[in-house]
């Protein structure tokens, strides 16, 4: 075990790993704690949608945080393949945003009427849907054309940041952290399982389990997990042309290994006791999810009731109450930041929030986006209590 670190980085899931990446290429001597396995937590059964549209992000400076997340993954990408020799499976296509019934075009024409002047997008009728893939339903009354959207496999993107990490000098220790070492108002040091681990600056980006360390800093942490689920399947026709969400439907993906990702399930599909029952029950695939992901995914590509079951992945998702992430400095605290609450975002985001923490702890400040006031820790100081259902009820993914 090191003795000391410049900054410990809590959690290895692509949040964690992409603070520690991001770190240890600025040489910042590293050390990423994890209690259980690289990934292991929502990053391991996350789709790896890497999109501009749809309702998880806002206008201002929401979606200037998810462009400039968007437009570091071509050059991560490349640097984290080159180095680690891992195939990341990520592409690059259009998609279509599709709307089976009214609502569902007038969800996607009302949030157009801001995306359009930042996203290369259009609204096409439903015989231009099926002009560019005629397999889809001909309930299908329109959808909104993104020239490019992306996708990647998000398990293998963790593991390449943490190894990509390792590269740079960062160290990985599989500890459990049992508190933090406090010098008055200054955090100076980790608490595990096998001895105290002094440093500069400690970064709890411990998804879900984040909430933990609400006592350990005498500030909220409020983060809760919700439970998602979705589906591999083993189509045997030819793969999508492009990449296919739907508002009320989820998205449907041809994936770079093969095989087609369906889901997934969010807020709106649980009521409220399932939705929050905590990690382990969530980690558990449920017979309800997968005959309703089956079920949307044949409304919208009937043909593929012809395809096989492969996998059905579940888990929990670090669910802020409003939804947002919370990155930045924790008030009244010296050397401590969170990086956490990214709901379904936290692999779209990973990068850019790996960015962020680096600026801070580098710098004092971030340029990266421009107003960081809505993502701030501070905008929780004097969180009690909160419904936790409407920033559920929010997801698509």
């Amino acid at each position: 075990m090191p003795e000391s670190a410049d900054v410990v980085v809590i959690g290895a899931g692509v949040v964690g790993c992409s603070v520690a990446y991001y770190l240890a290429r600025e040489g910042i001597n590293v050390t990423l704690l994890e209690r259980e396995a690289i990934g292991s937590g929502a990053s391991a059964h996350a789709t790896g949608s890497l999109s501009l549209l749809g309702a998880e992000f806002s206008p201002g400076a929401s979606f200037q945080m998810a462009r400039a997340s968007y437009d570091e993954f071509p050059q991560l990408v490349t640097e984290l393949e080159a180095a680690t020799g891992m195939d990341l499976l990520y592409q690059r296509r259009p998609s279509l945003r599709l709307a089976l019934d009214d609502e569902e075009a007038s969800m996607i024409k009302g949030l157009m009427v801001w995306q359009q002047p930042h996203v290369e997008m259009r609204w096409i009728d439903d015989r231009e849907v099926r002009s560019i893939e005629p397999r889809l339903s001909h309930d299908i009354i329109g959808a909104v054309y993104e020239d490019e959207s992306a996708q990647l496999d998000s398990y293998r993107l963790n593991l390449a940041l943490a190894r990509g990490a390792e590269l740079k000098g960062a160290s990985i220790l599989y500890r459990e952290v049992t508190g933090l070492v406090a010098d008055g108002s200054a955090i100076s040091g980790v608490k595990t399982a096998s001895g105290d681990i002094p440093c500069g600056a400690v970064v709890v980006a411990a998804g879900t389990w984040s909430r933990a360390f609400t006592s350990w800093l005498g500030f909220p942490v409020p983060v809760r997990p919700m439970k998602g689920e979705r589906l591999l399947l083993n189509y045997p026709g030819e793969p999508l042309p492009v990449l296919i969400s739907s508002p009320k439907r989820g998205h449907m993906i041809s994936r770079g290994d093969g095989f087609t990702s369906v889901g997934s399930t969010g807020g709106r599909d649980y009521d409220q006791k399932e939705l929050f029952w905590g990690e382990e029950f969530d980690r558990q695939p449920t017979e309800t999810a997968r005959l309703e992901l089956l079920r949307r995914a044949i409304d919208v590509f009937p043909d593929l009731e012809r395809a096989e079951l492969v996998q059905q992945l579940a888990g929990s998702r670090p669910l802020s109450p409003d939804s947002k992430p919370i990155i930045g400095p924790v008030p009244g605290r010296e050397g401590v930041l969170l990086a956490t609450g990214h709901t379904t975002k936290g692999i779209h985001l990973g990068p850019i929030t790996g960015r962020i923490i680096a600026d801070y702890i580098c710098r004092g400040s971030t340029e990266a986006v421009s107003d960081m006031s809505e993502f701030l820790p501070d905008r929780f100081a004097d969180f009690a209590d909160a419904d936790f259902l409407p920033a559920a009820h929010a997801a698509e993914e």
